[in-house]
């Protein structure tokens, strides 16, 4: 923990510090209260700032607001409403949730309308169309602006090291192909409607939020789509995906999305927008577990056995519903945590808690704090990294405080350090694999529980070096254990031909019940054998899809950065054999030196 700043995390000084007693000197207290009337088939509710209670303020990190907090329930209708005025300025929000984590029946909500007034005066009129259960939205009467410098937090360890390189307008939000005419086809998409599934595709763009279909060519059938600035609406996901299992290289998955890279690499509004609008599109995930005893995001401290897992997996057990979103741990997006960091506001620090503590309570209650999956172990830790890194160390109740996230994350080093460092398996110890080799599914050059997924580690290699770049230097050794195979796969030295340095499967034993490979040399004769592997020079890429290479490339950035000597050849290799087959890396992997 030495070395990691917390109220000046933003990377506005310590001036700002100084400022924080200006809000309550210039205290509105004459600012006419905030009302909003919800009005549901026909039956109306009126939520009323002064009938509220006041849950305690935010100090801004910079010094340059404070903001309120006041909790307002009525009756017959399980919808929180949160006012929050600036002390200290115009400024207002309100915040509509929707859940009981101790209700007996979750329940979505159907479409409704709500009036928002401060005094007399009717500040906005919104139609809801619906609203699922822990799940929530918000007006503001302007959005906080971008008061972080980018180049800081990427110094403070705050965002992840990308080569600056401003340019024009970039494709924000997708994983795209330019057209001759301007518009896009996005790849994301392409697959559905070429084999002919046009009913799953509009689903994977959840009402086709982020982007406007164009037209259907002939042929090939793929839909033309061009971005859509400030998409996001009330319960809409502006291009995230609904159905979070979804896998392949999605712009939504990684340390960071797509447009939030690309912001950070290239200062585009376009991506500033997007990324924005992707924030706001956070609070459609039903993962908001509040504690309506508390106040606060779910504290797992009060209630340590508590799940969502399932009925029989932990005590209490809090109840969901279905809903058009799934969420899940292993594809999960960082949404809210760069936005927070651009802006401080205390919304995005919010969602930040509620992702974390849903990730927790997502798994039983003696299997946490990770599951057995490098995907799993992966996101979750980035999330929680996060929270431990950038909440203050004071925080009104509507918050859990830093000392809660510092001990969730010194918990997971612990089972980390105890599950795979100090483990002595051979998959372990030898090819540092995460995942579970008991596990895996019989496929057709991959038996049954015989093979481990390297890319996916690369996943948690990256995230781990990141982890200690935020300041967390104590999972330093975590990062020495899990970038070995990394090294040892791209080097040339191990035993294993590095023109496969990341394939999908590696084979660690010829069947379930035969013993584990005691060397990569051993791994490569299986792998060669049973995957059918094939090269011509060891030195060189085989496969036609180089987007795992790129991962393996991620990990050994950081790995280079850390002063790590083993690891500047493989990535001087890696770089090399991406800049040879001019791969179109995507911008949240382009870590480190320019590809």
């Amino acid at each position: 923990m030495a070395g990691v700043k917390r109220r000046t995390a933003l990377g506005v000084g310590a001036a700002g510090v100084a400022a924080l007693n200006i809000g309550k000197a210039r205290a509105q207290a004459t600012a006419e209260p905030l009302s909003a009337v919800v009005t549901i088939a026909g039956k109306t509710f009126a939520f009323s700032q002064e009938a509220g209670q006041d849950l305690g303020d935010y100090i801004a990190v910079t010094g340059k607001f404070i903001q309120r907090c006041i909790r307002c329930e009525v009756a017959n209708i399980p919808l929180s409403v949160y006012f929050r005025p600036d002390r200290n300025s115009e400024r207002a929000e309100v915040v509509f949730e929707l859940g009981r984590v101790f209700s007996p029946a979750p329940e979505n909500l159907g479409a409704y309308s709500v009036v928002i007034s401060r005094g007399a005066q009717t500040l906005a009129r919104i139609d809801v169309p619906e609203h699922y259960w822990f799940a929530r939205w918000r007006w503001q009467s302007a959005p906080r602006p971008v008061v972080a410098d980018v180049d800081k937090l990427t110094q403070y360890g705050l965002l992840p090291h990308f080569t600056r390189t401003p340019t024009g307008p970039a494709m924000a939000g997708l994983n795209m192909m330019p057209l001759a005419n301007g518009d896009y086809v996005d790849l994301a998409v392409v697959s559905e409607f070429t084999s002919g599934n046009y009913t799953n595709a509009p689903k994977l763009l959840m009402k086709a939020d982020a982007y406007q279909a164009l037209t259907t060519g002939a042929g090939n059938a793929v839909v033309k789509l061009t971005a859509l600035k400030n998409s996001y609406s009330v319960m809409r996901l502006a291009g995230v995906q609904a159905y979070m299992p979804n896998t392949g290289e999605r712009p939504d998955i990684g340390l960071v999305t797509e447009p939030q890279a690309q912001f950070i690499a290239t200062s585009d509004q376009d991506a500033l927008d997007v990324l924005m609008s992707q924030a706001e599109a956070a609070g459609t995930m039903p993962w908001h577990m509040r504690d309506e005893r508390q106040n606060g995001p779910f504290d797992f401290t009060a209630y340590p056995n508590a799940t969502w897992y399932g009925a029989n997996a932990g005590s209490p057990y809090i109840r969901q519903t279905t809903t058009p979103v799934t969420l899940d741990s292993a594809h999960q997006p960082a949404l809210a945590y760069m936005p927070f960091v651009l802006t401080d506001d205390p919304y995005f620090l919010e969602e930040l808690q509620f992702q974390a503590t849903w990730n927790w309570g997502a798994l039983p209650a003696g299997y946490r704090p990770s599951g057995a999956q490098a995907g799993i172990i992966a996101w979750n830790l980035r999330t929680l990294a996060q929270a431990a890194r950038v909440t203050p160390i004071a925080v009104p109740q509507w918050l859990l405080p830093n000392r809660y996230w510092v001990q969730k994350l010194t918990e997971t080093r612990q089972w980390f350090e105890a599950n795979y460092v100090f483990n002595a398996s051979p998959e372990r110890q030898i090819f540092r694999a995460a995942g579970s080799l008991d596990n895996g599914r019989r496929e057709a050059l991959a038996p049954e529980g015989t093979w481990i997924d390297p890319w996916q580690d690369e996943f948690l290699v990256a995230t781990i070096g990141w982890v200690v770049f935020m300041g967390f230097a104590d999972w330093r050794p975590a990062f020495a254990w899990s970038i070995g195979g990394t090294i040892a796969r791209t080097s040339q030295h191990m035993g294993w031909v590095r023109a496969h340095a990341t394939p999908y499967r590696i084979i660690l034993r010829a069947s379930k019940t035969a013993p584990v490979a005691t060397s990569w040399a051993q791994a490569w004769e299986l792998t060669k054998s049973i995957a059918k592997k094939t090269y011509t020079d060891a030195n060189t890429w085989v496969d036609d899809d180089m987007t795992y290479l790129t991962y393996t490339r991620g990990a050994l950035v950081y790995a280079s950065k850390l002063g790590m000597a083993e690891a500047n050849e493989p990535l001087a290799w890696a770089t090399a054999q991406l800049k040879a087959r001019k791969w179109n890396v995507a911008t949240k992997w382009r870590l480190g030196p320019a590809i």
